[in-house]
């Protein structure tokens, strides 16, 4: 059980990957005192709700009340149905409780019921996909696909871009719990096409977040590692709020990718980073973060009594959660510290403490992990009828995930236990269940073997394209500069030939100006594309060589043109032509040079 036990020990940190930062609230609050309109005055409230939901619960419950009166008294949909939304996504961030994502599912499913009843079809969509997430954390995967497949049909018939890029990211997210890897690498390719084609920083991150945790669920974590870094680049590029607490998040995240990643030091020196940008901006929630993953980082590198000085001398932690009103998790870290240090009358104690709350109201994924953690604990003190009875718990909820890898590494232990039990025949059952799962997941292993191939074949083929693209472009400027020097030629022939005409030198010196600026300014433009190549755009050479060039340029530019046009204008041209004739005046205009030599 060592997987699932590992899984266990720190789970109470997904709170804080899904939305947790800490505001500036006075300056909400004083944004909020100035606020003139309805719209305004709700945007504040959902703010200041969300935001106190990781670190004052009963403050957001206050300003929850306050937001929902302001949408109730402007009797505009779309503000109550905003604050539907806001009120779910708040309770969306408690990952680990199930009554916190029932509430969310009510509040979504009234705000989906005002979009639909008032024909806002835009809202009805966001409402659709907030709901498919939520069921997916649940495990209701068939509600989840029919809400999710919901709003991907509405965006496709309100082509609206932005909304098909997010219902792709979901329905890939779907697909990714449902083992269909190839299904969810497509959903989310064909949603970062369309965001590379809008450009907008938060669609572009929205994409590289998903994928990052893609290449994660199939453990190619430097993959995953740069598309962390990559929606980062985005966020720097947006302005909506919030950015520096989303920045600390996606170091933490960094940091998790590294200790899947068995490189500790890294993994450390992120979430010591994600702790002082914490204390930078005075964050308790992200600072706590930060500290929970180094306190996960021993749990998984088999140092419990590091893990416990650690955790006893962070007092912040402790104190973060119980104002939160979650003690379950303390004693959670409890139990799986004691058990580590081989200290089983305390674990079992701490254990037996905060499964009374998970078994009340925590979802199936936190049940699922603490049954494990809890059976691990009985096998070590040769309980195996307690191991077996919390063991069959797990199979059972993993069997409702989906989760093969679960599933495989419950039965593997049952068969252990069912023989140590002197029940062989259910040992022989578990058995054949475990090399079942084994094929099972040998078979994923093959498609993950295949996804690398479509994975590589798909670069290839993306490299192919923009060669050709750039080959189609190289084509189109050469053809352009090839129709510029025609018609350059064009129009100083046909400056020569009014020579020979009866216009007056007006016309001449109008049409000889044009002719030399179009000239010079066509070799300026070559030198423009010379000079970036050769400086690589850099502002000081650049400026410095164009001072040369122009001040070579501009005096030999009015010089030439002033002679051309006024020997043209001048009739001097036409009076030669004609004492010689025309042929053979071109013929001794062209040897002369070489005469005078």
């Amino acid at each position: 059980m060592r997987k699932l036990s590992c899984v266990s020990a720190l789970l109470f940190i997904c709170l804080f990957v899904q939305a947790q930062r800490d505001v500036m609230l006075d300056s909400f609050q004083r944004q909020l005192s100035v606020a003139k309109t309805p719209s305004e005055r709700v945007t504040l409230l959902g703010r200041l709700m969300r935001y106190a939901a990781s670190s004052n619960p009963a403050e957001s419950d206050r300003w929850g009340r306050q937001l929902t009166e302001e949408a109730e008294r402007s009797r505009d949909r779309v503000l109550i149905f905003k604050s539907l939304m806001y009120h779910g996504e708040r309770y969306t961030y408690q990952q680990q409780n199930r009554d916190a994502l029932a509430k969310s599912i009510d509040f979504f499913t009234r705000a989906l019921d005002v979009a639909r009843r008032n024909k806002l079809d835009k809202e009805q969509a966001g409402a659709l996909l907030a709901l498919g997430s939520t069921h997916l954390a649940l495990y209701e995967y068939d509600k989840a696909h029919r809400h999710i497949s919901e709003a991907f049909s509405l965006a496709n018939i309100l082509a609206n871009d932005s909304l098909l890029i997010v219902s792709g990211n979901a329905m890939g997210n779907y697909y990714l719990v449902r083992n269909e890897r190839l299904l969810s690498l497509r959903s989310y390719l064909n949603s970062l096409r369309l965001a590379e084609g809008r450009g907008e920083p938060a669609l572009l991150r929205n994409c590289y977040v998903n994928l990052g945790r893609f290449y994660e669920s199939i453990e190619e974590y430097d993959r995953a590692i740069d598309y962390v870094q990559k929606s980062m680049v985005q966020l720097a590029l947006m302005k909506q709020g919030g950015e520096a607490y989303n920045r600390a998040q996606d170091i933490y995240k960094l940091g998790a990718l590294y200790t899947s990643k068995k490189d500790a030091d890294m993994a450390v020196s992120y979430f010591e980073h994600c702790v002082r940008l914490a204390d930078t901006l005075k964050s308790a929630p992200l600072k706590v973060m930060g500290y929970t993953g180094l306190l996960n980082q021993y749990l998984r590198g088999d140092q419990p009594q590091k893990a416990y000085d650690y955790f006893k001398s962070r007092p912040e932690i402790r104190q973060y959660f119980e104002r939160m009103g979650m003690p379950e998790t303390i004693d959670q870290v409890y139990a799986v510290i004691y058990k580590g240090l081989g200290r089983y009358d305390s674990s079992e104690y701490f254990f037996n403490r905060s499964l009374a709350r998970y078994e009340q109201n925590g979802s199936p994924f936190m049940r699922m992990a603490m049954w494990s953690a809890y059976a691990d604990l009985h096998k070590k003190t040769g309980n195996n009828a307690a191991a077996i009875a919390y063991l069959e718990k797990t199979r059972t909820m993993a069997q409702s995930s989906g989760n093969i890898d679960w599933q495989q590494l419950v039965v593997k232990e049952l068969d252990t236990l069912y023989a140590r039990s002197g029940d062989f025949r259910k040992s022989y059952e578990a058995q054949q269940q475990y090399y079942q799962f084994k094929d099972s997941l040998k078979k994923l292993g093959e498609e993950k073997d295949l996804l690398q191939v479509e994975l590589a074949d798909e670069q290839q083929r993306q490299a192919r394209l923009d060669k050709e693209k750039a080959a189609a472009l190289e084509r189109k400027h050469t053809l352009q500069y090839m129709g510029i020097t025609v018609a350059i030629g064009a129009v100083f022939v046909l400056l020569v030939l009014l020579g020979f005409l009866q216009v007056s030198a007006g016309v001449i010196k109008v049409l000889g100006f044009f002719s030399f600026i179009f000239l010079f300014e066509f070799l300026i433009l070559i030198a423009d594309n010379k000079i970036h190549h050769a400086t690589h755009g850099e502002p000081l050479k650049v400026l410095a060589i164009k001072i040369v060039l122009i001040a070579a340029l501009l005096p030999l530019h009015h010089w030439l043109e002033h002679k051309v046009v006024h020997y043209i204008a001048s009739r001097k041209l036409k009076e030669d032509a004609s004492r010689v004739g025309f042929a053979r005046f071109l013929r001794r205009k062209a040897v002369k040079p070489s005469g005078e030599q």
